[in-house]
């Protein structure tokens, strides 16, 4: 397509008056509607001219004589030392929508860099931005708007859907299907063998892994996460779901809408997680069990057993949190339990001679 080229849109958004801004934010003023915000700041490095987020407003504390931002975000009217107030019935949300006004992502006219190798049977839009040193391989498709940075592969027959951001280094093998939308960061791969093997006298043979990846619309998957394809059929990632750094998801996994997986959490083969569920960092599950909609798995739990719908979970092996929370604090008890229960049975020997 001829020579790289591309346009990046100017990130610096013109400023706004804390009223503007709560009118596309769908918030309310209280105190100077007519204070300029320049853009978002954290309490931690708070910025004159900008705006700052807090979920806990009431506990702010200023040093005296200390740089204030211009004004605050917040879910309730409440009284910081005099500074205006953007009050929104969703405060992070108004954060959320507040940095994507103020810094909005560059935009990228399509193009195909002369280092990139893109199969003559891939099909490419042209309205695709393909960075350098990226293999499009054959009978591959990329969609509407795509964006692939430096370095990615895209495997045999895989489909990458309108608008997904793929960053540096992606791996997308054979066979995997993505949706709209989506945001894979580097490192991570998706198609990777599932583990399988058959135990032999002579060793283990290895289980041809044939299967492929469904992956929905709006997933996000994180730097260096790994998703294996199915022995069969298909691994399936469904709509909406977030899934962190250094995630581990194999064969024929299922995982239901809305759910979001922390970093470092494993999930062995055939495993179902229907939707709107919560795994927390370092989680693992054992193969082929049930994970409940709605349910919440408590960070390092150890998942060996099938999780009904709404139930939160914790420990190893994985229990009702509060009952594990209660074995916990007995575990932490034993020494001394043990201790009486030592004097005791001395007791008892010195009185039965």
């Amino acid at each position: 397509m001829g020579e790289l080229r591309f346009i990046i849109v100017d990130t610096i958004t013109k400023n706004l008056t804390l009223a503007e801004l709560a009118d596309l934010l769908g918030g309310t003023v209280e105190g100077d509607s007519e204070t300029i915000i320049n853009g978002v700041c954290s309490l931690d490095n708070p910025v004159m001219g900008y705006i700052a987020f807090s979920e806990k407003p009431e506990k702010i504390k200023w040093d005296e004589g200390s740089e204030r931002p211009a004004a605050l975000i917040v879910g309730e009217e409440v009284d910081i030392e005099g500074l205006p107030l953007l009050i929104h019935k969703n405060p992070r949300l108004a954060f959320t929508y507040a940095l994507r006004h103020f810094y909005p992502e560059d935009e990228f006219a399509g193009c195909i860099h002369p280092g990139a190798i893109i199969s003559p049977d891939a099909r490419v839009d042209e309205s695709a931005w393909i960075g350098p040193l990226v293999v499009v391989d054959s009978e591959a498709e990329i969609g509407f708007g795509v964006r692939i940075g430096a370095g990615c592969y895209i495997g045999e027959r895989s489909v990458i859907g309108e608008n997904t951001i793929l960053h540096p280094n992606v791996t997308i093998l054979r066979d995997v299907t993505v949706g709209r939308r989506c945001i894979f960061q580097s490192g991570a791969v998706i198609g990777s063998d599932g583990f399988g093997y058959t135990p032999t006298p002579e060793g283990n043979i290895k289980v041809p892994q044939v299967g492929g990846i469904r992956i929905g619309d709006d997933v996000e998957i994180g730097a260096n996460a790994a998703i294996d394809r199915a022995t069969l059929d298909m691994t399936v990632i469904t709509n909406d779901v977030k899934i962190d750094n250094l995630v581990q998801i194999a064969h024929n996994v299922s995982i239901g809408e809305h759910t979001r997986i922390a970093a470092q959490a494993g999930i062995a083969g055939r495993v179902t997680v229907k939707n709107d569920v919560v795994i927390g960092g370092q989680a693992g599950f054992q193969n082929g069990i049930f994970v409940g909609e709605g349910s919440r798995i408590a960070g390092q739990a150890g998942v060996t057993k099938s999780v009904p719908e709404h139930s939160m979970v914790s420990g190893y092996p994985a229990d009702d949190h509060k009952k594990a929370l209660q074995l916990l604090a007995l575990q932490r008890r034993l020494p001394d339990i043990m201790k009486r229960l030592k004097k005791i049975e001395l007791q008892l020997e010195s009185e039965s001679d």
